[in-house]
């Protein structure tokens, strides 16, 4: 764009007052408010400036560290901006140094401006008259050195101009030697001051010219220039070339520092496309020629608005024109040495209108070249009168474009920060335009300071200790790391810290990527419900869990109070993977050594207790089948499974306990589950042990032998079950044990859980067996938004036909993936996911929505878990299923031995003894002669008065023996 010298009212050259500080803690530079617009803050702001500034003070020394890297620090970001001959400014410091502060303020490091004699009408200051060239101006006019000197800036271009030269002495018939001789000692006094000044200071310095199309205009380029113009031009780029190249030869001892030099097309349309006539242009009649050259800036108006089918080979014609790297620079220019110096829609679109347009800009270059180091906005500050070229309009407003570039900075340098951090390296320039280009889809939304959430459930690692997980995501680069806590007790306390009753500080972020943190609350009370809820804070944040979770401890057994006792050993769990609320599937009938359903109390198990390996500390479980005829199923909620010796205790035989606990009733068994369906009822309602989501609507299916007790066959064309809308979440896992119907007909394809209709894009996600048509036993996930889709699936024949398996989908949203398991095997082909799918649809279990496919065969224990399970974790559930007796080992069972009290009287004898003997019988002998003829006695015992007893009449015969005899 044209930089006219215009006439600045009102302007001064103050001090420097860069407010870093005061933008850190949220507060706008004051002298850039405009009164207009904050006249109801400014009381509020003043009364407490002194306290702020005591903090900002006392921050200098104290403010915690911030979640940088250096070397993310130092990486190019590729976007930035520029200031030229702004018509406004906000506060008492001189335009380039206000200008200069907004740009860092906005989150760059990259600055572009001017020197040369035009300084004075472009920053409208004066110069001191012991400023004769261009290295005492940037040495000792105030304003430019303390540019030069920002820390925050690393990449400085320069519209550098000889003060003892026109701008462009060559547009002359005649580039005398004298104009050399002055623009080469500019040049090189320039360069070699900026590699001496600022050795070591990680800073980059481009030293070049406006657009260089400007200097071959002949009424506004309606015909070429005379034939001097173009050769002249030629001679003019390769002596200030020639100036920076000595400079940088002759200054040793330098390092860290860089001084370059480039020029600047922007008539590359012309050259490309017009006549001979008028086709003189920089792009082909001078670049070629400049045979040194380092860089090439492209002020590329003439470019932005075309598709890239014509953008693309425009860009591809100045690089095609730039010479070749001299081998003298091989080491010393990257291969790509083309950048954009212009582009802005100012003259045609308001601010609003401009951020879309140049969103996409920005994606076409970086699509068209991963290496272009630099795309830069015409300007921070509009320079023309009723114009749109700012980042900052004449009314201190932020606009579209501003919050684009900030918003970009940051996203992009996080994205840097979490790739290295994943990865020990930063990423190449084709990665960081993979990590970066997707967030120019859409406008970019403010960034959340701080996110924190509960993770899972609580892990009780005993009656009174407790073991929570919370993940905390930072979302602004540089800011200062957070203090994580968690705050507990046995009420909610809400977002208020005051409000609860006990708090663990847990320590202070380090980390880029989301993590999740792990703390111990202890002291606990047993059998006691306790709430917790993850709090993290900052200088500038604070931020709560969303809710708050409960647990409750477990009530402390006393094994003495049971008659029967067994131990449960996982000992085929050797997978080196700690699996917490693992649930275990129990059997229990008379195959195991010693057990008998008449050792308990209740008839229906109501004396059951399972403990954790110490044997006293109570854990969740759930009887699913209760059949004393036959087998029965427990589900236990193992704490921890991390090897084959870790263990459980099962416990019964107790008339005093013979209501089951409410931990296995009230879905505690379920950790972090949204479904859990036995399929054990036949008909409506069916339940959720999960306690969430029973399926109330559909249409039924009968009841039949399942793999895990009873389950639901389907007929593959009416039956369904509903389980209503709800939330899926961004991580789940679905899972099914099934048996397919060998016959086939209709589509082929049997659908087990679904949220959508059918369609491979239909809007949300189905988990299938065969393809679309076939009956190729193939594993398949679909998901869509009802325009695109995608399908993760395994290989085919794998799920034969007429037998059970288990089948699990585990699903990351965020990431686009997903994993498929057959009998706990990970059989995934492709894990495609398309990650716009609904999650708060119908679910159905058994068809799509539409019915455009049912299941046909037999289902049962289907589940919808709120995590992405492991593979161990699926290999687990797959083995406790298939080959139970393996997976674990049941002790024999150990029975208390009762003390028997007897009494005796005229009535007869009386036989008591404690509690615990539950499954005693009494059996009577005359003689003890071997062998002995024991017979159960007619009475038997009833508890009574909390103790077993029996009353028997007198002896009739002259001598009567009695034994106790477990069941």
């Amino acid at each position: 764009m044209s930089t006219p010298s215009l006439k600045f009212s009102g302007s001064s050259s103050g001090g420097f007052g860069e407010r870093g500080h005061i933008r850190a803690c949220g507060l706008r530079d004051m002298s850039r408010i405009p009164k207009r617009r904050h006249v109801a803050a400014l009381q509020t702001v003043a009364a407490s400036l002194r306290y702020t500034l005591f903090l900002l003070l006392a921050a200098s020394s104290l403010r915690a560290a911030t979640l940088s890297d250096p070397q993310v620090d130092s990486y190019n970001m590729r976007i930035g901006t520029q200031t030229f001959s702004g018509l406004y400014h906000f506060t008492t410091n001189n335009l380039l140094v206000e200008t200069a502060n907004a740009i860092t303020n906005m989150g760059s490091d990259t600055i572009k401006f001017y020197l040369g004699a035009n300084y004075p009408g472009k920053y409208y200051t004066n110069l001191a008259s012991s400023i004769t060239n261009l290295w005492t101006l940037a040495r000792n006019e105030p304003n430019a050195h303390h540019v030069l000197d920002m820390p925050g800036f690393r990449h400085y271009i320069a519209w550098a101009y000889p003060l003892s030269n026109p701008d462009a002495p060559f547009q002359n018939s005649t580039y005398t030697t004298t104009e050399q001789n002055n623009d080469y000692r500019e040049m090189y006094d320039l360069a070699h001051y900026l590699l001496t000044n600022y050795n070591n200071s990680g800073k980059t310095f481009y030293l070049g010219h406006w657009e260089g199309d400007g200097y071959l205009d002949i009424n506004n380029w309606s015909t070429n220039p005379p034939p001097w113009y173009a050769p002249n031009m030629v001679l003019w780029e390769n002596t200030r070339q020639k100036g920076v190249d000595d400079a940088r030869n002759a200054t040793v001892g330098v390092s860290n520092v860089s001084v370059f030099y480039y020029l600047e097309v922007n008539r590359v349309h012309d050259a490309i496309y017009n006549n001979s006539n008028n086709n003189v242009r920089v792009a082909n009649y001078v670049l070629p020629f400049v045979t040194n050259l380092d860089f090439v800036s492209y002020s590329s108006y003439d470019a932005m608005n075309y598709a890239t089918s014509t953008l693309y080979p425009m860009l591809h014609y100045i690089e095609t024109n730039t010479p070749p790297i001299p081998a003298s620079k091989t080491n010393l220019l990257p291969a790509n040495r083309l950048w954009i110096g212009e582009y802005g829609w100012g003259g045609s679109q308001n601010t609003t209108q401009q951020e879309p347009t140049t969103r996409a800009y920005i994606q076409k270059l970086l699509n068209y070249s991963n290496t272009l180091p630099y795309i830069l906005f015409w300007e921070i500050y509009n320079n023309e009168t009723n114009q749109n070229f700012c980042l900052v309009d004449p009314s201190d407003n932020l606009t579209p474009c501003w919050y684009l570039h900030q918003r970009f900075y940051n996203s992009s340098r996080l994205a840097v920060a979490q790739f290295k951090e994943s990865n020990g390296r930063l990423p190449t320039d084709s990665e960081f335009v993979s990590l970066v280009s997707p967030n120019l889809n859409q406008a970019f939304p403010a960034p959340i300071p701080l996110t924190i959430a509960n993770t899972g459930s609580a892990s009780l690692l005993s009656p009174t200790v407790a073991q929570v997980s919370g993940t905390l995501a930072q979302g602004i680069y540089g800011d200062d790391r957070a203090t994580i806590w968690v705050y507990y007790g046995t009420q909610d306390g809400g977002t208020v810290r005051s409000a609860w009753q006990q708090s663990n500080r847990i320590g202070v972020n380090t980390n880029f990527n989301p993590i999740t943190y792990t703390a111990g609350i202890s002291n606990l009370l047993g059998a006691t419900n306790y709430f917790y809820r993850f709090y993290a804070t900052n200088i500038s944040a604070e931020a709560w869990s969303p809710v708050a979770a409960q647990f409750t401890t477990p009530a402390t057994l006393d094994p003495t109070a049971f008659s029967c006792k067994m131990q449960l050993t996982f000992s085929a769990y050797n997978r080196g993977e700690t699996l917490t609320n693992f649930p275990v599937l129990i059997k229990l009938g008379a195959n195991l050594p010693g057990f008998s359903y008449r050792q308990f109390a209740s008839p229906s198990g109501g004396d059951l207790r399972l403990c954790d390996s110490d044997g006293v500390s109570s854990i969740p479980f759930e009887i699913d089948e209760w059949s004393t005829n036959g087998t029965s199923l427990i589900w236990a909620n193992v704490p921890q499974l991390s090897g084959p010796t870790d263990s459980i205790w099962i416990y019964w035989g107790n008339p005093l306990a013979t209501t089951l606990p409410a931990t296995s009733t009230n879905g505690a068994t379920w950790a972090n589950s949204e479904i859990i369906y036995h399929l054990k009822e036949t008909g409506f309602p069916y339940a959720d042990s999960s306690q969430q989501h029973p399926a109330l609507g559909g249409a039924a299916p009968a009841s039949t032998t399942g793999f895990i007790g009873k389950g639901c066959s389907f007929n593959g064309s009416s039956q369904y079950l509903d389980a209503g809308a709800f939330n899926l979440g961004n991580t789940f896992t679905l899972s099914a044990w099934i048996n397919i119907y060998a016959l086939l007909s209709g589509n082929g394809m049997v659908a087990v859980w679904a949220n959508k209709v059918g369609g491979w894009n239909a809007n949300g996600i189905a988990l299938f067996v065969n393809s679309w048509t076939t009956t190729d036993k193939s594993l398949r996930l679909e998901t869509g938004d009802g325009v695109n889709g995608s399908a993760a699936y395994s290989a085919t024949n794998l799920v034969s036909f007429g037998q059970w398996h288990l089948i699990n989908a585990t699903v990351n949203r965020s990431a686009s993936t997903a994993r498929l398991y057959l009998d706990g095997a990970d059989v995934t082909q492709s894990s495609a996911v398309w990650s716009a799918f609904s999650t708060t649809n119908d679910v159905n279990l058994g068809r799509t929505l539409d019915g455009a496919t049912y299941f046909k065969g037999t289902l049962d224990e289907m589940r919808i878990e709120s995590s992405v399970r492991s593979p161990n974790w699926i290999w687990a559930s797959w083995m406790s299923a298939v080959s139970n007796n393996t997976f674990a080992t049941y002790s024999s069972v150990t029975q208390q031995a009762p003390v028997v009290s007897i009494s005796a009287d005229q009535s007869g004898l009386s036989l008591t003894w404690p509690t615990p003997g539950t499954g005693f019988a009494l059996y009577t002998a005359t003689n003890l002669a071997s062998p002995i003829p024991w017979t159960q006695a007619t009475n038997q015992p009833i508890f009574t008065n909390g103790k077993w007893q029996i009353a028997l009449p007198p002896a009739t015969n002259p001598a009567s023996f009695y034994r106790l005899q477990s069941q």
